[in-house]
């Protein structure tokens, strides 16, 4: 399988870098050093020392992620025997949403993915163009804008797979309105739309052209179930089935 790059994977890099910048910022903090005294006792040598020592065992700095505002890991090291931090703990992604990450596939062709969630106005401004042309139009009907909405993402960030699968949860409206309407705003975009069924599912076949003509990752497969807007782009038909038939 050739591997392509994905304008949705580098805007994702983006918000990644932005929550792992944060957590390097945490990290690299220290509380001020107190300004040495000309000639310090013994007793004043001691204090300082044992102050110094309390700041290095106690220090546990954690990372605020770059869209929720969610804490991310602990800077501690874990005690012998416990289990190490997961990926996602180690990057400090953001999970505003973990309910609507639980509707996504943790695995997928036996590659371990990252689970993540953020307001949708943060992925809108993490880049241009793409996907992102299509949200606030689509919203426009039913009376909401991106900061209301969330999005949750299961991505392979190591680009092993040419895969990810995202969840848009816009509560309270209908299945059926969510992907007609977003099949409509794909339409005015100019860009193709057909109905196919796949497994157990029937999607909508939503093709990026400028994405696609560039390359790239530009076929979605788009569905609705409940008020969850549900997205899987691949090139792989086996990725593609898996994820269908795992996803609600």
């Amino acid at each position: 399988m050739i591997r392509r790059p994905s304008p949705f994977l580098a805007s994702l890099c983006g918000v990644c870098l932005a929550a792992l910048f944060l957590a390097g910022c945490g990290k690299g903090s220290a509380s001020p050093t107190p300004a040495a005294t000309p000639t310090p006792g013994p007793t004043a040598t001691a204090t300082a020392t044992e102050a110094a020592t309390t700041a290095a065992a106690t220090a546990t700095p954690a990372a605020t992620a770059a869209a929720g505002g969610s804490p991310a890991a602990s800077g501690s090291v874990a005690p012998s025997g416990s289990p190490s931090p997961s990926p996602t703990q180690d990057l400090g992604l953001p999970h505003v949403n973990a309910a609507l990450e639980d509707k996504l596939p943790s695995v997928i062709a036996d590659i371990q993915l990252e689970k993540f969630s953020m307001p949708l106005s943060t992925y809108i401004a993490s880049s241009n163009g793409g996907d992102k042309v299509l949200y606030v139009p689509w919203l426009v009907a039913f009376g909401k804008t991106p900061d209301d909405i969330d999005l949750a993402v299961a991505a392979d960030l190591t680009q092993t797979e040419n895969f990810h699968a995202q969840a848009i949860e816009v509560p309270g409206e209908d299945a059926t309105a969510l992907s007609n309407g977003f099949a409509d705003a794909a339409r005015k975009q100019k860009w193709p739309v057909n109905v196919r069924t796949v497994g157990p599912k029937t999607v909508l076949e939503i093709v990026d052209t400028a994405t696609a003509d560039a390359g790239g990752l530009g076929t979605a497969y788009v569905y609705a179930k409940g008020d969850v807007l549900y997205v899987v782009v691949t090139d792989d038909p086996a990725l593609l089935l898996e994820a269908l038939i795992k996803m609600p």
